[in-house]
């Protein structure tokens, strides 16, 4: 045997072991990617759930606490509050509103771009329904500017004549009201 045929044997055993390689890198990157699209497929799951769960710790807040809920009434009337109701008020705006920029800020941070819109559309249908909650909103919105500009953005979008419009038609009342309004 000589040097030439070594060589090219050598050559030969050197390039199948490349296009092993490449076989192997080709089968780790598919997993890699399948692994990849599974973790954002959960964290999606996560993001829903994490934002169910937040809404529904608010709202049985009010529903475990009466005087809570009659406060928020209270709020959305537009009625004259007390000093301790204004100090309570105060910190459930602001659990509300954080609740409900925070869900807007993972949502759109997976990719779940309506369910951003709906946590804006939270806080809209409420602001629409209460000059109380409105000015409880202006006074907070600096603050949500420095961590949350594109949700002070979406929610100032909301607020203009065109978009107040729609949001008004979900009113005041529960939902059977605004449904028996909806069918006559």
């Amino acid at each position: 045997m000589n040097w030439e045929a070594i060589g090219a044997i050598g050559e030969l055993l050197s390039a199948f072991a490349v296009l092993i390689t490449l076989l192997f890198l080709a089968v780790q990157v598919r997993h890699s990617n399948h692994t990849m699209a599974e973790s954002n497929r959960l964290e999606r799951v996560a993001v829903i759930d994490r934002h169910a769960d937040s809404v529904s710790r608010w709202r049985g807040l009010l529903m475990e606490n009466p005087d809570l809920a009659q406060l928020w009434m209270k709020a959305r009337e537009d009625k004259e509050l007390d000093d301790s109701e204004k100090f309570l008020l105060d910190n459930i705006f602001i659990d509300f509103n954080n609740i409900q920029r925070s869900n807007f800020v993972r949502a759109n941070a997976v990719g779940e771009q309506d369910l951003g819109k709906q946590a804006v559309r939270s806080v809209l249908v409420e602001l629409v329904q209460s000059e109380t909650l409105m000015n409880m909103w202006e006074v907070m919105r600096p603050w949500n500017e420095l961590g949350s500009p594109e949700f002070v953005a979406q929610v100032q979008h909301g607020l203009s004549d065109s978009e107040k419009s729609m949001l008004e038609r979900f009113g005041s009342g529960s939902m059977l009201e605004q449904y028996a309004r909806s069918r006559t």
